[in-house]
């Protein structure tokens, strides 16, 4: 099993209350993960939260096009059921164009935050719908189709076009029919740092009897922090641990603990990537091993710049060296 490879999940963390300095810090670090070697830099999607201020994420990564050059750049995760679907193939193609094609495209039902689906209007069954419907329109469009209902003597097709054709899509669900219908059409899984060990293995092994015996492609987040000894990684993690738990616990997140560690401070200690370097890199080569992880994406565990920036920097300069040996 090949290595996966190394990316950074941003959340634009913003322990002062101040949306702006929070978003204008996440992309120094976003400029700073791209000249370190990260494979993959993907964007979260959340509303209506100033903890993680990153709701127009589709003109956050417009702009993390424009700060990046080598890494991959997307969206974990876009929400089809919150968008119309022209405007929202529109704005995937201009990513890709603009980032000259690095561009892989996330998507969720978005159930997993009913708050946000409840204030516009949107229950669960009416999102996963929506989230298979838009984005057949959607890929229907970016690859060259014309707008259905149209005219058919002078028919509308999508300007601009991606410079990727096919664009790779990721779904991030674990009901069975999204699974299935991912299946069916060869998109990769997604996995939240949230998402437990059982939660992840059956969203595979779903998707691989539908597939007919095909393994994902996956896209696994996990939350991390290496330092020179485990005890200094758990000192850095564990307030952080603390701090996340007591909001998921609060908004009601990870209710069902088979399925979510959210407010599970052991839980998410043991499920994340914390400890030494040598044990850093252990962990994270378990996941390819153990998951069939493709690419991970780490989230730093610490809402302070320059810790955040030094977790970052030690995956590359201490971690990643390790990989090979």
């Amino acid at each position: 099993m090949a290595l996966p490879k190394l990316g950074y999940l941003c959340l634009s963390e913003n322990p002062s209350g101040e949306e702006g300095r929070a978003l204008v810090r996440q992309f120094v670090l976003v400029r700073e993960a791209d000249r370190m070697g990260y494979d993959d830099i993907w964007l979260g999607e959340h509303h209506f939260d100033r903890a993680w201020p990153t709701g127009a994420i589709t003109a956050l990564l417009g702009h993390l096009a424009a700060v990046t050059s080598k890494a991959r750049i997307g969206a974990m995760v876009l929400t089809p059921a919150l968008r119309d679907a022209v405007q929202l193939a529109e704005d995937v193609a201009t990513i890709d164009l603009l980032s000259k094609g690095r561009f892989e495209f996330g998507a969720a039902s978005g159930v997993a935050f009913a708050n946000t689906l409840s204030a516009c209007g949107l229950g669960p069954a009416e999102a996963r719908q929506r989230l298979r419907s838009s984005l057949a329109l959607v890929q229907d469009l970016l690859s060259g189709q014309p707008l259905p209902g149209g005219d058919a003597a002078r028919p509308v097709t999508l300007v601009p076009m991606p410079a990727q054709r096919p664009l790779r899509v990721w779904i991030a669900s674990d009901d069975e029919a999204s699974l299935r219908h991912a299946a069916s059409q060869g998109w990769g899984l997604m996995a939240a740092a949230t998402h437990s060990r059982a939660r992840v293995r059956r969203a595979v092994q779903l998707y691989t009897e539908a597939s007919g015996g095909r393994a994902p492609a996956l896209v696994l987040a996990r939350f991390a922090c290496t330092a020179a000894t485990r005890d200094e990684a758990l000192t850095i993690a564990r307030p952080y641990f603390e701090t996340f738990a007591a909001k998921a616990r609060a908004a009601g997140w990870g209710t069902s603990r088979e399925r979510s560690i959210a407010g599970d401070v052991q839980a998410l200690v043991e499920e994340s990537l914390v400890g030494s370097h040598a044990e850093v890199a252990a962990q994270f080569h378990a996941l390819g091993t153990a998951y069939g992880a493709s690419r991970v994406a780490i989230v730093p565990t610490s809402a302070q710049f320059d810790t955040h920036k030094h977790i970052l920097a030690d995956f590359v300069d201490e971690v990643r060296p390790l990989f090979d040996e």
